[in-house]
């Protein structure tokens, strides 16, 4: 069966792995029981959106790198309290990185776009909330390298995953009229993702047990592999604005202090919302209501 995977995915994927592969030769026990008090960057304010969700991003690949490289021989119930720890801090990270997407995907674009747009409902966005399934056969042949070169992974599974014949695009073109694309990717990349990680009381021993540990473990790092190829394409069709003076003026508008301009509008909404009811608030208010609101815990 033939695999079509982009050869910048392959390439993310494979640097991954040596990574992996390096922490678990270089695991401490006494600093993976060393936890991280993450809240200071969840809360971080004065950057824009974007370079918070990069920085979110970095923290959340190195997170996920030090959780769960762990080699076999220390895996056991010790563990277990801090492994909790530590996928809460993940979980938390990839809670602040979905409500920054939301926000891309919704106020944002909105902002950007000259003709009226849409809001993205929560309906909406748990119809979108699917992988085609050539992106399914693509993240099954990533768990196979990962299963294959990675020495935290058991290599007695191998057996359950047939090698595909693949197909390498060299190259793909990414334009600005991608972004709305990408954006709900790499929230269903991130909704996926975070069904992979239990909650702490839900984590318990036998996930430690092989073949749980492999299986698990693999399609966590393989969903990392392809967000961050995602996000690369993100940033790629970002860099489109600087050929577009009309988009380029409204990035550096909106993107930047974004709660200080959200905290302005929820005056005059304020204002004009005291002296009428509800159900005759215009549309236009609304919609700036909801941005706010998006914008307001980033």
């Amino acid at each position: 069966m033939r695999v079509v995977i982009s050869a910048g995915h392959l390439s993310l994927n494979k640097r991954l792995i040596e990574e992996i592969n390096s922490s678990t030769t270089r695991f401490d026990i006494k600093n993976y029981l060393r936890i991280e008090n993450i809240d200071p960057l969840l809360a971080i304010r004065g950057i824009s959106v974007l370079k918070k969700k990069r920085i979110l991003l970095k923290k959340l690949h190195s997170g996920l790198v030090s959780t769960f490289s762990i080699p076999r021989k220390v895996l056991n119930k010790r563990l277990m309290d801090p492994l909790r720890r530590r996928l809460q801090n993940i979980r938390k990270i990839i809670n602040k990185l979905r409500s920054i997407n939301y926000y891309l995907e919704s106020a944002f674009l909105d902002d950007l776009r000259k003709p009226k747009s849409k809001i993205i409902t929560s309906k909406q966005r748990l119809l979108s909330s699917t992988l085609a399934k050539g992106e399914l056969e693509e993240l099954e042949y990533a768990v196979y390298r990962l299963i294959a070169e990675a020495v935290v992974l058991d290599k007695k599974l191998l057996d359950e995953y047939s090698k595909k014949e693949r197909t390498i695009l060299i190259k793909e073109k990414i334009s600005l009229g991608n972004l709305e694309k990408i954006l709900g990717k790499d929230s269903t990349l991130l909704e996926h993702l975070e069904a992979k990680l239990p909650p702490p009381k839900m984590l318990n021993a036998k996930m430690l047990n092989e073949p749980v540990f492999t299986h698990w473990v693999a399609r966590i790092f393989a969903l990392l592999s392809y967000l961050e190829y995602v996000c690369l394409n993100e940033d790629k069709a970002y860099m489109q604005f600087k050929k577009n003076k009309y988009l380029k003026s409204k990035i550096n508008k909106k993107i930047t202090q974004i709660l200080k301009e959200r905290a302005k509008l929820l005056n005059i909404m304020h204002e004009k919302l005291t002296p009428v009811k509800t159900d005759k608030i215009s549309q236009e208010i609304k919609k700036e209501f909801h941005h706010y609101t998006t914008a307001v815990n980033l």
